[in-house]
């Protein structure tokens, strides 16, 4: 090979693949050159980029462009490696004066500058630039992914819709606009879109950890835990050195139950940064979910001694504080947190340690700064809440003697035991007395599992009851049974299907299992309003009304109301089981319920503490509360907060005249 045309020994080596030694007889001849070449310089540029060694290929470039200020070319690579390597600033320096809508390489220039402005973000800029880009050229699909990209940094999922569907369908074999996709539908709760968007994803990416992540997401806003886990394993099987991906993938198995794979998670991130301060919140919320609290103060001193300054660090020592009933301390620490970093989480900690110190004042401002929080960050839900409301509503209407009489009669024989259904509105001691009930060896409890609504789903409409047929009712019955095998070994026992909210498939329930038992919590109706106000919950339908008093007063009384029309309508075999007297007499109360249940006495029904610590995870907001001995101070607490529960007084008193209970001091 001649020595006299050094480019083309460097194209003819690049063209063979053979990239170092091309960059390698490049720069020799640049050294050897008498003049300076910038287009060598640009092309070793281009090569070192390419060959992975970005900061080389960059200051090629550079010297490329100090060499040729005018060449469009080489800033274009430059303005791409700049960018490539994160150095927003820079790109958008060398991008900007050549950035213009009038020409192909023009809006090049732009569309790095927008990626500059997103990744360095800027996101409104971006969103600017991108729309520009897609108005001088409407099947840019780069474009249009960066604006719904942009869009969605903006919050404003609705918006980025129709910009990625629109990058998906101009370049629909690309996966990071499936993954993002899938992203968008999930904010915007609708989950099945979200797993086909991210299925589409993983089928183009099979190994890309963003994909996999984003398929465990949409599952589980499906509510398909099953398939979500073995997802979120592969993405953590390819995440590599990257523990922030590894938190979010415990995040996401924490939500879906899985807390031996979460802790696993999440004490891999410590071992990749260990201190890195989101691990360690995640971690100590396991703890305290799984009532590991004893270990909490060990995790503060482990943090600290990993380097998390104290102020971080605050929010589980106050928790492990609180474990200790060191109330006083617990607050300090609370509020020492940083208000920027688990804002909600922080108010609601305050909340609760103000309440436990009787300054019933302070605790009704944290608490109300808590929802508010909540419902800021959950737009989406509001009208779901509303449209769950009404269902109770239209549900209570259609219930009639006349409708019910319509229902063909007898349903067939149940073949197997049928369950036992613990049913009653939220806080009301259905975790409780779930709790106690698993430590009977006859029965197998379901806590708050999705099995009802499998179910209903498969139903559809409630409206379909009077037209099931017998093959219709089987079906149903043994989709029952599957859902129950997935989550438990029934092996003969009794199933206790506790789901508080549940009971809006009372008549469905009836229908399938004519023999079924049902037993309803009961306690003061504004000790429940109360009580779910001032408890953090798992954000969906069902509990989104629980943002202000009003709201949740509004959802009790159409769930209260629905109720009594399917106990006076339907015939179903009812256990009232009251949380006052539970509390103040157990075994009376168990001794009652065990036999409605068709239960023999048994003691262990009263040891609800090492029930909890037996069963380990608890899904209802309740867990912590389960797990202690019984006490009474939440008896009565709406009573130091009657001022602030004024506005719900008059929706809740019907039913606590209904109920027995008294509106005045008790």
């Amino acid at each position: 090979m001649s020595n006299s045309n050094p480019g083309a020994q460097v194209l003819a080596l690049a063209k063979a693949g053979n990239l170092a030694e091309a960059i390698r007889v490049g720069e020799a001849a640049l050294l050897l050159a008498g003049a300076p070449d910038p287009g060598l310089t640009m092309f070793v540029g281009v090569l070192s980029c390419r060959h992975g060694d970005m900061p080389r290929g960059i200051a090629h470039l550079r010297s490329a462009l100090a060499l040729a200020p005018g060449q469009p070319a080489v800033a274009t690579e430059l303005a791409r490696a700049l960018l490539a390597t994160g150095a927003f600033e820079d790109a958008m320096q060398v991008a900007q004066p050549l950035a213009s809508l009038g020409s192909p390489l023009g809006r090049e220039m732009l569309r790095i500058c927008a990626q500059a402005l997103l990744r360095g973000q800027d996101p409104a800029q971006a969103e600017t630039a991108f729309a520009d880009l897609t108005g001088a050229d409407p099947v840019d699909f780069e474009a249009w992914h960066g604006l719904g990209v942009a869009r969605l940094a903006l919050e404003r999922a609705a918006d980025a819709l129709p910009a990625l569907q629109r990058a998906a369908q101009l370049q629909p074999n690309a996966a990071t606009h499936w993954t993002d996709l899938a992203r968008v539908h999930v904010l915007l709760k609708d989950g099945p879109a979200a797993v086909d968007a991210a299925r589409r994803a993983v089928a183009l990416a099979p190994g890309d950890t963003a994909a996999q992540l984003e398929l465990g997401r949409a599952l589980l806003a499906a509510d398909n835990r099953d398939e979500a886990l073995p997802a979120l394993a592969a993405a953590g099987q390819s995440v590599g050195d990257r523990p922030a991906i590894l938190c979010e993938i415990a995040d996401l198995q924490f939500d879906a139950r899985a807390m031996d794979d979460a802790e696993r998670s999440y004490r891999a991130a410590l071992a990749l940064r260990p201190d890195l301060e989101r691990a360690w919140h995640g971690l100590s919320k396991l703890l305290e979910r799984l009532n590991r609290t004893t270990e909490l103060m060990t995790l503060v001193m482990d943090a600290e001694h990993a380097g998390i300054a104290p102020d971080a660090t605050a929010l589980f020592r106050a928790r492990g504080l609180r474990n200790e009933k060191r109330y006083e301390e617990a607050l300090a620490a609370a509020r020492s947190a940083p208000a920027d970093v688990d804002a909600p989480e922080r108010a609601q900690l305050i909340g609760d340690l103000a309440d436990r110190l009787g300054d019933t004042d302070t605790a009704f401002a944290a608490f109300s700064e808590a929802k508010a929080l909540l419902a800021a960050n959950a737009e989406a839900w509001h009208e779901q809440a509303n449209e769950y409301r009404d269902r109770y509503a239209r549900l209570d209407r259609m219930l009639t003697p006349e409708w019910y009489g319509r229902w063909p009669q007898p349903a067939p024989p149940v073949t197997r035991r049928s369950p036992l259904f613990i049913f009653g509105f939220p806080r009301s001691g259905t975790t409780l007395i779930d709790t106690m009930m698993s430590g009977h060896p006859d029965t197998v409890v379901l806590e708050e599992e999705p099995v009802i609504d499998r179910v209903a789903e498969a139903m559809g409409p409630m409206e379909r009851l009077p037209g099931l047929g017998d093959a219709d009712i089987a079906d149903l019955r043994a989709l029952y049974f599957r859902e129950v095998a997935r989550h438990a070994d029934v092996d003969g026992r009794l199933i206790v299907d506790k789901n508080p909210l549940g009971l809006g498939a009372t008549m469905l329930l009836h229908r399938l299992f004519p023999d079924a038992k049902f037993v309803f919590a009961e306690r003061h109706p504004c000790d429940v309003v109360l009580s779910c106000f001032i408890t953090s919950s798992q954000m969906n339908a069902k509990m989104a009304s629980f943002f202000d008093f009003v709201s949740t007063a509004e959802l009790y009384d159409h769930v209260l109301s629905f109720w009594t029309r399917c106990c006076e309508v339907l015939p179903i075999d009812v256990q009232q089981v009251r949380y006052e007297r539970l509390i103040a007499d157990p075994e009376t109360e168990l001794r009652g319920l065990a036999d409605f249940a068709g239960l023999e006495w048994h003691p262990q029904l009263l040891d609800h503490e090492a029930n909890a610590v037996a069963r380990s995870y608890i899904g209802s907001p309740s867990y912590a509360q389960v797990a202690q001995p019984i006490y009474t101070r939440a008896r009565g607490r709406w009573l130091r907060y009657r001022e602030h529960m004024a506005p719900v007084l008059p929706i809740l008193a019907p039913w606590i005249e209904r109920m027995g209970y008294q509106i005045d001091d008790e």
